[in-house]
């Protein structure tokens, strides 16, 4: 009955004095006493099978919550499987968007195989006219090599006849 250092002791300690103080001065009669306990034993009973009754359905309950989250757990770990793949595919696609942006960019096939051909045509071309103007220019070499023999030819030619003037006015 006694608990311990709370003042709630003290009063129940206190109700049960009171309670055994009036029953030891009641004068009521065997019969009214006994009708009395048999009607509190009801009431217990009545108490002890509602508490029974009370703690099933509390059971019950716990089982039920116990299964809501066993539940909740297995929608948790689905769920967090499928936000690892919704990342995935997220990244995914951020990479498909990110490389169409760059394709988007260049030119396409088609288009660049018909710039090569056009810029092959042209080069093709370049390099013809760059052997024309080599052919030009070792011809203008010859040509000027030999101009300078003919020069040179010319300047001995000269130098001979002023040297002979010179002979012949001494």
């Amino acid at each position: 009955l006694i608990e311990g250092e709370s003042g709630n002791d003290d009063r129940r300690f206190t109700l049960l004095l009171k309670n055994f103080l009036r029953w030891v001065s009641c004068d009521e009669s065997e019969e009214d006493s006994v009708s009395q306990c048999e009607n509190a034993m009801e009431q217990a009973l009545l108490i002890q099978s509602m508490n029974f009754e009370q703690s099933q359905k509390y059971d019950e309950l716990l089982e039920e919550i116990k299964q809501a989250t066993e539940d909740t757990k297995l929608k948790i770990l689905g769920s967090r499987e499928k936000l690892k793949e919704a990342k995935v595919i997220r990244k995914n696609r951020q990479e498909y968007h990110n490389l169409a942006k760059i394709i988007n960019e260049h030119p396409n096939r088609k288009e660049t195989l018909c710039k090569i051909s056009k810029l092959k045509e042209q080069l093709t071309g370049l390099q013809r006219i760059n052997e024309k103007y080599d052919e030009t220019i070792l011809l203008r070499k010859k040509q000027f090599h030999l101009f300078l023999v003919a020069l040179r030819g010319l300047q001995k030619l000269v130098d001979r006849e002023c040297s002979s003037f010179q002979l012949f006015f001494s």
